[in-house]
């Protein structure tokens, strides 16, 4: 009698499996959302002047946030970087760049109406570039803003002397003139930032010596100039992006949600596409 009892136990055990799976297979995949989890794409933007400025512009510490979320998110396979912008600070670019290179889930850079300067330094630390034929990439170089107007004339006299240093150099913005030791000091500072972007990108997109020396003149190219230089890796849009994320994480974009993740109030909002 007992073991009818568990043989009946078993079959209305495997009956009510049976009902379960047939209904969750005959219903609309929307209504299925709640209860499969669903691979996801995310989408961080990147777009104005990379700064440290929360009030605007490309936030390394904001971008952090977003970009430790979607790592944290199990649901999460891929990235990709939205990227809309001209550069912005030295410092505040490199931030950017290593916090991207710690991402350890695939990253694609999908770049719009550009891509130059400190943000393709940031989409160098990427697994795959894509830029449209138009986008603007590359401005592999540094340049520094005074905060005074500096004469043509190196030799011009000070007009106002207001410091007293302890080294040639310490004051060198203190007055209103550059001779021309405090430009080579200046220009030399210069060519090490240079230096490092450099090698930053001879490394990231396995360039030799030569071909950097071609394109870190500071100058910009088009997405189709950078794709025969190997600035760039396919010439495409958002949705090729997507779709190159989605590969490289081995899951179908179709049947993967897109999500943006964006900062407001200092928090990350998660905004399904």
């Amino acid at each position: 009698m007992r073991k009818k009892t568990i043989i009946i136990s078993v079959l209305v055990a495997v009956a009510v499996i049976v009902v379960i799976f047939s209904a969750l297979f005959f219903l609309p995949r929307e209504d299925l959302e709640w209860r499969v989890p669903r691979n996801k794409i995310a989408i961080i933007e990147i777009k104005g002047e990379i700064t440290e400025d929360y009030e605007g512009g490309a936030n390394p510490g904001a971008i952090r946030k977003l970009l430790d979320r979607a790592e944290e998110d199990e649901q999460i396979k891929a990235i990709v970087l939205r990227i809309n912008s001209g550069g912005g600070d030295a410092g505040a670019s490199w931030d950017l760049y290593r916090a991207v290179k710690r991402v350890e889930k695939p990253v694609v850079a999908s770049i719009g109406d550009a891509g130059a300067s400190g943000a393709y330094l940031v989409a160098v630390a990427t697994d795959e570039i894509i830029a449209t034929p138009m986008s603007v990439v590359g401005s592999i170089g540094a340049s520094m803003e005074f905060p005074f107007d500096v004469p043509i004339n190196a030799s011009k006299e000070a007009e106002e002397i207001s410091s007293m240093p302890s080294g040639e150099f310490k004051d060198v913005f203190a007055d209103y003139r550059l001779n021309e030791s405090e430009r080579g000091y200046l220009k030399e500072r210069l060519e090490n930032v240079v230096d490092v972007f450099s090698k930053c990108v001879a490394e990231n997109r396995n360039m030799s010596d030569e071909d950097i020396t071609k394109v870190s003149h500071g100058g910009w190219f088009t997405g189709e100039e950078g794709l025969h230089l190997g600035l760039v890796d396919k010439i495409g849009d958002l949705d090729d992006a997507m779709e190159e994320a989605a590969k490289l994480a081995n899951i179908s974009l179709e049947d993967a949600k897109v999500v943006t993740l964006r900062i407001e109030d200092s928090k990350v909002r998660v905004e399904e596409t």
